[in-house]
């Protein structure tokens, strides 16, 4: 594969990779957002008060805990295509700081 070529498809994936990390920070507000609007219902109704915030709680952390974790291997990925697109002069660089 040329140069040329593997340059392309590092930034497809640095791109790729920059879009779903911030897509899944974005989609965690939404998905968050739709969620209050049910529960702030079940807290208004007697029955369902006492459950209603523990479950809140709950889902909360879980879908919290799904779209940081999506985030996080993108921002990894995108942070290896940066780097994988570094000329070797400043990767040497950075390993010979790294030994220090």
């Amino acid at each position: 594969m040329k140069k040329h070529d593997s340059n392309w498809w590092i930034g497809v994936a640095d791109i790729a990779a920059s879009g779903i990390n911030h897509g899944a920070l974005k989609l965690e507000r939404v998905h968050l957002a739709i969620a209050d609007e049910t529960f702030n219902v079940l807290k208004q109704v007697p029955v369902t008060r006492p459950w209603s915030e523990g479950i809140r709680t709950i889902h909360h952390g879980i879908a919290r805990l799904s779209y940081r974790s999506v985030s996080l291997v993108a921002a990894s990925l995108e942070t290896s295509a940066k780097y994988a697109n570094t000329p070797k002069s400043s990767k040497l660089a950075l390993n010979n700081m790294k030994n220090r």
